[in-house]
């Protein structure tokens, strides 16, 4: 059947630029896509000073932030500058602190220090989140509160450093490339690094290359983004919401569909289940997304015991069946 990108839940994989503020891209394409899609929104932060993807979502994948933000890992490449320490983790603010990493580490070779500080920092990681982040207290972001004067120190919480590669060592210049799980902050990775080393340091340059297979060469650039009295190509820049977070995938029936949308529950072993190859890439095997005989897009259903439950429906599938 024929595909209209008009109806589906979509996402855009965006190239934000230094500079604007995630919102300030989400804000472009609200103003300028030229179709009512009602609201927008993206799935994870980019700080003004970082650059790289930034997925949006239309026409209900929105809805489904906390599912492609936490599951899919996301890659970075940074540039950070052992010597000094700031506020902000990055050169937005002054240096505050001067110290040099330990002269043995100032000039051991690139592959040895690859190698222990992926001996160190890979697999499970505890971090707290930057006190200049947009991670939440009280119901406000770390920033507004440390521009108050407020600076939070959240406890700990589990992350995981999937990879780590060194892409060049000058020092006191340090260039690598590293794939976490969501909410781990390579600011606060790289200040750690350096404390590490004996020294301080701060990010210079950051940009996300990466969200699970979305990357930036794919991304769309600002001057393909949609312009006003324009037509914006749906099909070429978007890409449906299944197709961004790969799930395994069920098949109902009509009369299951009918059931199951109006909040019915069905044990794994009644329904036509699909396996993806990719699954092992996402976090998680508890979630799948759920289709009509058509292979028409319903929606997401969580595991339970056995069970599938309905997390979200699109109202077009409603509509279809009821």
């Amino acid at each position: 059947m024929n595909t209209d990108y008009k109806e589906i839940p979509l996402v855009f994989n965006v190239y934000k630029p230094v500079g604007p503020t995630s919102f300030d891209v989400v804000f472009h394409f609200k103003k300028n896509l030229g179709y009512k899609f009602g609201k927008i929104g993206h799935f994870g932060t980019l700080d003004p000073f970082a650059e790289g993807v930034l997925l949006i979502g239309v026409q209900g994948a929105q809805k489904l932030n906390e599912y492609v933000h936490e599951l899919l890992p996301k890659r970075y490449r940074a540039v950070g500058v052992f010597g000094g320490k700031t506020k902000t983790g990055d050169f937005m603010s002054e240096v505050e602190e001067k110290k040099d990493i330990e002269l043995e580490f100032q000039n051991m070779p690139m592959k040895d220090l690859e190698e222990k500080l992926s001996k160190h920092f890979l697999g499970e990681y505890w971090q707290s989140p930057h006190s200049f982040s947009a991670s939440k207290f009280e119901g406000k972001r770390l920033y507004e509160l440390a521009v108050q004067g407020r600076m939070i120190q959240k406890e700990k919480v589990k992350r995981e450093i999937l990879d780590f590669k060194i892409l060049r060592f000058e020092y006191p210049e340090l260039e690598f490339v590293v794939t976490v799980s969501s909410g781990t902050y390579v600011r606060t990775l790289f200040e750690e690094i350096s404390q590490m080393l004996g020294g301080l340091g701060a990010l210079k340059i950051l940009e996300r290359e990466a969200i699970g297979d979305n990357t930036s060469i794919k991304a769309i650039k600002e001057k393909d983004w949609p312009k006003r009295g324009t037509e914006f190509d749906l099909e070429k820049w978007g890409t449906p919401l299944d197709q961004v977070l790969c799930l395994n995938k069920v098949r109902l029936t009509p009369e299951q569909a009918a059931r199951y949308l109006q909040g019915h529950r069905y044990p794994l072993t009644e329904l036509e289940i699909v396996m993806q190859p990719n699954q092992a890439d996402v976090s998680t095997l508890d979630i799948m997304w759920i289709y009509n005989t058509d292979w028409y897009f319903c929606g997401l259903a969580r595991v339970r015991d056995g069970e599938i439950q309905a997390v979200f429906n699109l109202k077009e599938a409603i509509a279809l069946f009821i």
